[in-house]
């Protein structure tokens, strides 16, 4: 178990739960002891955890002392109140008693919270029979209640779980502490179930009088010894039985069962009350004294007794859909034994174990297996394959050892799976058609990686595709991971790239010609290799049946999906250039590739990524051409990123309108997106100026590796001995879209939404191949890109996936090239960490039928062969872990919100040096932006004085203080530039000059933040669905070997979603990829045609013709708009045809949306639109929600200019545009 993250969750449970622990060795606390009037003594330094023993064989107590709290103001979670409270009776920070002083602790602010005690309706128990012995009642399941009827007090919490109708007895024991297996195994358990009485603290400052203060001393409630056995024979269905605790002091409880014999189980409620009454707490000592704290009780099973499978659905296995019967294969082994009561059930065996005991906990800890793609294989050694020993298969001198590793996986693949094969018959017989199907996907992909082996040998061009794509992915890898990155530095009137270290290459190509290249570079996982494998045939032959395959990458968040499908993409655009002919009718050379997203928060990172790739990829172009090998071409490769004017500049005019106010300082980040050269890595963007007071002699001189011609800006490296800096070298990168317009990149990166602007942009149809002239007919002089990739596909689905959906038809009809034997479409890419669905999904959006997820799931699933449970030895090796946090005890979420991060940041400060940068920064995850702007305000004020108020509790001094420097959002109300700036932050090491202490973010997590060093987040309220919960987890604890990540789940008690979420916490996370929902789009629906359609029937005319105006030049428009409808007519019926009935439906809602285009365009709109929209403007096309006069809705049609903006605001603005003038007889 990771040292520090036992140490941050000992700290938080002892904060939020109790009882406090020491800190470490160093700061051990201090035991006292008591005279016979329940004081003590301190010095009035006293520093830390106070504690004593009750007798001379137990453990230390801690003592709550500090400044005067009592243990309800202090704990917030674990509490059983007393029955009867009364409500709106407050119990407050004591004021100090005549004769006391504070002064003592008057430099140190603490947060005020208040317990509010509310009134419980506690539901009427039978009667009882004498304490000791038991007691029954007759009743029915809804008869027994078990919640607290108030939530923030509650009085009793409870499990339930499922036992074999077999005799044996049930042991409910209340244990006095606990070693949970988070903890170190030499760590002391944790005290549990205690309770608190008041006693005198007495302070001796010198040179002043005696002061007294109120402390609270912790007794333990039970003894190991305190447990209560029930005979299963005894029992009686509907019956229910209850035990009075024998306790030591303190609350009076009650432990009750309720069985219920259903089909040859028990299914059994265990419950653990509080029968102390309020109404007769007369003191506030009382009060205290009443309240269980830290209360836990757990169940075992004896004398033959045990636990079964707590039924947790009524339709039968032959009932599921195949998603749902895959995922039970599965997750056998993960079953669920039992369910919380107000508070967690919990058990701790992993796999196919049987429990011997359960457990109800008011703070509950589950660890995920870690998934990893470094697998082994039958000689014990990792399965890898090096990239250069790959990229030489064309060289007889390295070539053997390349093709070894190639036939190698494929070998080790095949034994893999006839291994399953014979586990198969060790199944369920119901699991048996499952698990064939399963090893019948796995022989397909092995079939596919032995022909894409073959495919190598017999095609030279693909060969030297394919090494030319390893060389590249090289050479990416290098310049990401192994070049130091350069700051600016002014040298004598102009900023540059810092002089190069002694010693260290300049650029990747450096490192390849010396094979320099580090350790854990340049070596592909085998999945990434199986899955380029895979792809050969279906990119390299138009007529292969893997070019209508949809290929879903399958693989949890770090995995390396990333590398996997840019490899792809480096293969194809080599290749195309490789089998380029001069007499061909449209060049090779064009856009070759475009990747989707929905986020530009993911487009933003993979830009970058991608940005050394295409460098890498040139760099080999020239200088092949250099030595006259085989032709590139002479066109050079290059990126593009097409994300919308909020992101990258849409003109060249607005481009030097921010770079311009960049270099003054009035905005933050580069408006150019890039930081850095993705070469060479010199940082790109402004040097701040000198000393305060100095003026600055002109906005450029600030500036480098961004320059202009004829005023049209590009990027170049600030290195002028970059090969992409100097006086006539750019980067070959383009982020302003009238660049991309005139000289289409080899590859884009764009958002989804995005490409709605095709109809009211028709001059991005360049990135199709397309040449628009001054007027007629579009011609296209390029080949269309080949292949699509979209990232993250589980997004593709609601509001976003369904108009996406209705627009792809054009999209993909626009990426097909006509032959004589039919279209051939583009090749497509999906890659996920979560979907459930697919198979539904992929029809919907892309109207094809195959789909072949990679890897392919085996028969459990922590092993598909690509990806294993990660294990040290024989055991599971650490993973991200879950700590559930629902503490109805403060008077609000926000103080609970307060408590749970003043904690958990403040516990790394004492770590060591080398151990704080994983456990520095918190990142912060909320649901909503009304939430997060609200917890905003906590780190300013609350934060930052509990923090203060941690150093003064425990006397700390110098570095030992935490302070907050810098608290964040990372939001979608920052600009593009911001948020690269604050990526580049958040990679900064703890240590660094602007590194992050808390980032705040929205949903712009979800996906594309890939910064290994975090591990510690809280995620604030249960996230709409758990795909949004894996992925916005997935940020932290990448580099489980080192530092696995910590989860801090913060339920609040107010949503009965996230109570339910916190009852079943060991069950929703143990298996938490099955519980992904289903995703679902529905292009052709009504709803959709109607708001949809008119765009997509423009976007594809528009993109056939051109004309400056559309009023005269609808004739030549018409043909266009029927072949659209006609194409789409076919893939809706394609898609729907298990729905004849709808489908026509849809088809004449179709048809009465063209028809009213048509219309409309029949009355002579003069332009095609305008922005902003005039009031006397004759427009085919108006803006969606945009006012439009009754006029202008006669000729124009509302046209979507984004798919939806997923991550985007919505501003209110107050218009009169909406008000009729209306004469009067009075002229008013």
């Amino acid at each position: 178990m990771n040292t520090e993250r036992s140490a941050e969750i000992e700290f938080l449970r002892g904060e939020l739960m109790g009882p406090a622990r020491p800190l470490n060795i160093d700061r051990s606390g201090v035991t006292v002891t008591f005279d016979a009037q329940g004081c003590f003594q301190t010095p009035a330094e006293t520093a830390g955890t106070l504690y004593w023993m009750p007798d001379s064989n137990g453990t230390l107590q801690e003592i709550v002392h500090y400044r005067g709290e009592t243990p309800l103001q202090r704990y917030g979670a674990g509490l059983l109140h007393p029955k009867n409270q009364v409500r709106g009776q407050v119990i407050d920070e004591p004021a100090a008693q005549p004769g006391e002083s504070h002064q003592a602790e008057e430099d140190a602010s603490v947060e005020t919270v208040q317990a509010v005690v509310d009134e419980l309706t506690e539901p009427a128990l039978p009667a009882t029979h004498g304490e000791s012995g038991d007691s029954a009642g007759s009743g029915d399941d809804d008869d027994f209640e078990v919640n607290s009827a108030d939530m923030y007090q509650p009085s009793v919490m409870g499990i339930s779980f499922c036992l074999d109708d077999v005799p044996g007895e049930i042991v409910v024991a209340l244990p006095p502490e606990k070693r949970f297996f988070w903890q170190r195994p030499d760590a002391t358990p944790f005290a549990l179930n205690g309770r608190y009485e008041r006693c005198t603290r007495i302070m001796r400052p010198e040179g002043a009088s005696e002061q007294r203060f109120d402390a609270w001393r912790r007794l333990p409630a039970t003894t190991p010894d305190t447990l209560e056995r029930f005979v299963l024979s005894d029992l009686r269905t509907g019956i229910t039985v209850s035990r009075i605790v024998a306790s030591k002091g303190g609350p009076r409880l009650q432990i009750q069962l309720f069985p219920r014999l259903m089909h040859g189980k028990w299914i059994i409620t265990c419950v653990l009350r509080n029968l102390t009454d309020a109404r007769q707490l007369q003191t506030e000592e009382a009060r205290i004294g009443g309240v269980l704290f830290q209360a836990y009780f757990e169940v075992r099973v004896e004398g033959g007794a045990q636990f079964s499978r707590y039924p947790e659905g009524i339709r039968p296995f032959e009932q599921f859909d195949a998603d749902e019967q895959t995922l039970a294969l599965l997750y056998r082994d993960a079953a669920t034994w039992a369910i919380g009561h107000g508070c967690a059930g919990g058990w701790d065996v992993t796999g196919g174990e049987t429990p011997k005991a359960v457990f109800a906990d008011a703070m509950p800890a589950v660890e995920l297996p870690s998934m990893t793609p470094d697998i082994t294989g039958l000689d014990g050694k990792p399965v890898t394959l090096s990239m250069r020993q790959l990229a030489g298969i064309m060289s007889a001198e390295v070539a053997a050892e390349g093709w070894k590793a190639l036939d190698s996986l494929a070998h080790e693949y095949a034994t893999w799976i006839d291994s399953r094969e014979g586990d198969v018959a060790g199944l369920e017989k119901r699991y048996h058609p499952v698990a064939s199907r399963h090893l019948e996907s796995c022989r397909t992909c092995l079939d596919r990686i032995r022909n894409g082996i073959a495919l190598l040998r017999s095609d030279n061009k693909v060969r030297e595709a394919f090494c030319l794509a390893n060389q590249a992915m090289l050479l990416q890898q290098i310049a990401s991971k192994q070049i130091t990155r350069r700051p600016l530095f002014r040298f004598d009137g102009y900023v540059a790239a810092a002089e190069l270290p002694r010693n260290q290459p300049r650029t990747a190509w450096d490192v390849w010609e010396a094979g320099a290249e580090s350790g854990n570079i340049g070596r592909w996982r085998a999945f990434q290799a199986a899955f380029l494998l895979m792809s050969l045939a279906g990119l390299a032959d138009k007529d292969s049946a893997d070019r209508e395959v949809v290929d879903l990458i399958w693989f949890p968040t770090g995995g390396g999906k990333t590398e996997a499908y840019l490899a792809v993409a480096a293969f194809y655009m080599f290749h195309q250039r490789l089998i380029a002919r001069d007499d061909e009718p449209l060049r090779r050379d064009g856009t070759n590739v475009f990747m989707r997203y929905t986020l530009r928060m993911l487009t933003t990172q993979q830009f970058q990524r991608a940005a050394s790739l295409i460098c890498a990829m040139e760099q080999i172009r020239a200088r092949r051409r250099h030595d006259s090998l085989s032709s590139l071409g002479d066109k050079r490769f290059s990126l593009g990123l097409w994300i919308g004017g909020d992101g990258s500049p849409n003109t060249w005019e607005e481009a030097n309108t921010r770079i311009g106010k960049y270099a003054r300082g009035d905005n933050e980040g580069n408006p150019l997106v890039l930081t850095e050269c993705p070469w060479c890595r010199s940082a790109i963007g402004r040097m701040e100026s000198g000393p305060p007071g100095r003026a600055r002699r002109g906005p450029q001189n600030n500036i480098a590796g961004i320059s202009a011609k004829d005023r049209r800006p590009f990027l170049k490296c600030s290195d002028p001995l970059c090969a992409y800096g100097g006086e006539h070298d750019s980067l070959p990168v383009e982020v302003i879209d009238e660049s991309m317009y005139k000289e289409p990149p080899s590859m884009f990166i764009g958002t989804a939404d995005k490409f709605a602007m095709l109809a009211w942009k028709p001059e991005a149809g360049a990135l199709f191949g397309l040449h628009h002239g001054s007027a007629g007919a579009v011609q296209p002089v390029s080949q269309p890109p080949g292949l699509i990739i979209q990232d993250e596909f589980h997004l593709i689905s609601g509001p976003l996936g369904t108009i996406y959906g209705l627009y792809e038809g054009v999209f993909e009809r626009l990426c097909s090239i006509k032959q004589r034997t039919g279209m051939v479409r583009p090749k497509v890419i999906a890659s996920t960490a979560t979907i459930r669905g697919a198979v539904d999904q992929v029809k919907a959006v892309y109207a094809r039928e195959e789909l072949q997820l990679f890897p392919s799931p085996g028969l459990t699933m922590g092993d598909s062969f690509f990806g294993q449970y990660a294990k040290r030895g024989d055991d599971l090796a650490e993973g991200r872990l879950y700590l559930g946090i629902h503490a109805t005890g403060y008077k609000s979420f926000m103080t609970a919100q307060v408590r749970t991060f003043s904690a958990a940041l403040f516990r790394p400060s004492l770590f060591s040096e080398s151990a704080k940068d994983a456990w520095w920064t918190l990142l912060a995850f909320y649901n909503s932006l009304r939430e997060l702007g609200g917890a905003r305000t906590l780190f300013v004020s609350d934060i930052t004085a509990r923090l203060k108020d941690y150093a003064h509790r425990y006397r700390l001094t110098g570095e030992e203080i935490r302070y907050l420097n810098s608290v964040e959002e990372l939001t979608s109300r920052r600009g593009q530039a911001e948020l690269v700036q604050m990526m580049d932050r958040l990679s900064l090491p703890w240590s660094e000059k602007g590194a992050l202490d808390a980032c705040l973010a929205s949903n712009i997590i979800e996906v594309g933040v890939d910064i290994d060093r975090l591990a510690l987040m809280a995620v604030v309220g249960q996230p709409k669905s758990t795909a949004q919960y894996i992925q916005v987890t997935g940020r932290v604890g990448r580099r489980w070997d080192t530092r696995p990540g910590l989860i801090l789940a913060l339920f609040n008690p107010s949503k009965s979603r996230d109570r339910s979420h916190f009852e079943q916490f060991h069950s929703y996370h143990r298996r938490l990829y099955e519980r992904v929902e289903p995703t679902s789009a529905t292009p052709f629906s009504v709803a959709a045609v109607e708001r949809a359609l008119a765009g997509v029937l423009l976007l594809w005319a528009r993109q056939r013709y051109r004309a400056a105006s559309p009023g005269e030049a609808f004739g030549s428009y018409e043909h266009h708009l029927e072949d659209a409808m006609d194409m789409l007519g076919e893939r809706c019926r394609a898609i729907m045809h298990e729905q004849p009935d709808e489908a026509e439906r849809v088809c004449e809602a179709m048809s009465d949306v063209a028809a009213g285009l048509r219309r409309k365009w029949q009355n002579n709109p003069q332009q095609w639109w305008a922005y902003p929209q005039r009031t006397d403007g004759e427009y085919l096309m108006l803006w969606s929600g945009v006012h439009a006069t009754p006029m202008q809705k006669l000729k124009g049609v509302q046209i979507l200019s984004s798919m939806r903006n997923v991550d985007a605001n919505a501003r209110a603005e107050i218009s009169s545009d909406y008000f009729v003038k209306e004469q009067t007889g009075h002229g008013q």
